[in-house]
């Protein structure tokens, strides 16, 4: 299924695109804040984003990847991404996501969670969801939980270079 456009009472969630490249260099994916505690390490030049989005352009007819940019309807501004990606190791799907400094704590992100476990649940069919986050993220703790997301056990994950690894908690959504 081809990842489709999705909206909320705030968002519109749509594809990424290589065009978002320095929207996205800009708002979240260069800033170490924002990309603290995400397995990708942080965008040195907009060359590593133009890479990154032009993987999830090819992807978005995957039948196991589908990630979307998260758009305020107010302004049309680009502020983060998430999605769903198909993890090998757990069998099932993982949730992720990503949003700009500015949005936290605003529940900007929970919107767009909700909707994305809504659109696997009832667009795919899913029966559970794999989540996890660095234990230091609290954040994402708070979003993981209101969402129904129940704790299975402690883990470990690093930076997609190795650079450096981070003890995780681990969750589960049954939908």
């Amino acid at each position: 299924m081809k990842t489709p456009l999705l909206e909320t009472e705030r968002l519109i969630l749509r594809p990424l695109k290589k065009d978002d490249a320095e929207t996205v260099f800009n708002n979240w994916s260069s800033n170490p804040e924002n990309t603290r505690f995400v397995q990708f390490n942080t965008h040195l030049n907009i060359r590593e984003t133009e890479e990154w989005l032009s993987s999830e352009e090819k992807a978005v007819c995957s039948e196991n990847n589908y990630n979307w940019g998260f758009v305020l309807k107010k302004s049309g501004m680009l502020i983060g991404s998430g999605g769903i990606t198909y993890n090998k190791e757990h069998q099932m799907f993982e949730l992720g996501y990503i949003i700009m400094h500015q949005h936290w704590g605003c529940g900007i992100t929970s919107e767009a969670v909700q909707m994305i476990i809504t659109f696997a649940r009832s667009e795919l069919g899913l029966q559970k969801l794999f989540g996890k986050h660095a234990k230091e993220n609290t954040a994402s703790e708070r979003v993981m939980e209101k969402h129904g997301f129940v704790y299975q056990n402690a883990g470990k994950y690093a930076k997609l270079n190795g650079d450096e690894e981070f003890e995780s908690r681990e969750y589960i959504l049954y939908l």
